[in-house]
């Protein structure tokens, strides 16, 4: 007798535990509907590997920004014009060139970093992501590595440039996913990537997005940022195809600028609620440099520690893809963003009504 209550209790626990899976799975997919779930960017910034003490990164230390290359510039900039002292570097700021100056720029030394092998292959300059995984490209790291502007939590550019992604609707970009039948796996899902124009559904504070809000989707000015791509959903991970050409909306301090990525591709953690993962791809670094000095003045970039002067140069001689067909020069970085989204709606106009 007493085994057999053992073998009931078995069977009840066995039982229970089937149904718990059950309950998960479908609480998991809830939020599909016609085969469709969505989700709305509520976090971006520069995927920027970090140690406590930055020893392994930036074993030289960081960087000097605009003020502390100004004073060894110009130690006696009082007797000197501002022609010759501001101005001089304002100019060198909006039409930088890659000739070198005096000034030593410390690039990441660490072989470790965040993101993805874009190229398909293992070479000796590439890093190695913290999970072992080999031939990681992303070489705007090892540019702003040692910035402190650029590293978190309390960078200024990490700070700001995360924010702006919350607070502008300017940056509302979504994905859609259709043809849906499961978030664990599905061997093809279509992935659509529009710009919404709706503020995002947050919590009292105002700074946690919740999951279930609705957007419009902003076809009057964002038709030209709409993309359709390919995709796969392996043990939960989203997978993407590259796209040719991204156009991401970017501005910060409400200075309307955007950033743009060549084969760009998604690797997201997908759940009913949200999604996480890193966007990667090649930055045009022209389109990049500007977008960084069209929203932070010299001002701004100096509480970063920021020489924008110093850093195109090495956006520059860091570029590793896409030459110029006429000098041969790189013209887009590797790079990796670490994003997050939230689950959202995602409203289409109707067509009946629109005519």
């Amino acid at each position: 007798m007493a085994f057999c209550g053992v073998g009931r209790s078995t069977s009840g626990a066995l039982l229970l535990g089937s149904l718990l899976i059950a309950f998960a799975v479908q609480a998991d997919e809830s939020r599909i509907r016609n085969r469709t779930i969505s989700y709305v960017m509520t976090d971006l910034f520069w995927s920027v590997y970090q140690t406590e003490d930055a020893q392994n990164e930036c074993p030289r230390g960081f960087n000097d920004g605009p003020r502390e290359q100004f004073e060894k510039l110009f130690p006696d900039y009082d007797s000197l014009s501002i022609e010759k002292t501001q101005l001089a570097q304002e100019i060198q700021t909006w039409h930088p060139n890659t000739e070198p100056d005096d000034f030593e720029f410390f690039e990441v030394e660490g072989e470790l970093s965040w993101g993805l092998n874009l190229d398909g292959q293992v070479s000796a300059n590439d890093f190695t992501h913290p999970d072992g995984t080999l031939g990681i490209d992303n070489e705007v790291y090892r540019a702003v590595g040692c910035i402190i502007g650029f590293r978190g939590p309390d960078g200024v550019e990490h700070i700001f440039q995360n924010k702006a992604i919350l607070d502008e609707v300017f940056n509302r970009m979504m994905i859609e996913l259709t043809e849906v039948d499961s978030l664990k796996n599905d061997e093809s899902v279509v992935i659509t990537m529009y710009r919404g124009k709706d503020r995002l559904l947050t919590d009292a504070t105002g700074q946690k997005v919740m999951a279930g809000g609705t957007q419009r989707v902003d076809y009057r000015w964002g038709e030209s940022l709409i993309r359709r791509f390919t995709g796969q959903i392996v043990d939960g991970v989203l997978f993407t195809e590259p796209i040719a050409e991204m156009v991401m909306p970017w501005q910060n301090l409400s200075v309307p600028s955007v950033h743009v990525f060549k084969d760009a591709r998604f690797q997201l953690n997908l759940s009913s609620e949200g999604a996480s993962g890193v966007l990667a791809g090649y930055a045009d670094v022209d389109t990049w440099y500007y977008q960084l000095i069209r929203n932070d003045s010299t001002h701004h970039l100096s509480n970063g520690q920021i020489s924008a002067i110093s850093l195109y140069k090495a956006l520059r001689r860091l570029a590793d893809s896409h030459p110029d067909p006429e000098t041969g020069n790189n013209t887009a970085i590797s790079t990796a963003l670490d994003v997050r989204m939230a689950q959202v709606y995602i409203v289409h106009p109707d067509i009946k009504a629109a005519e």
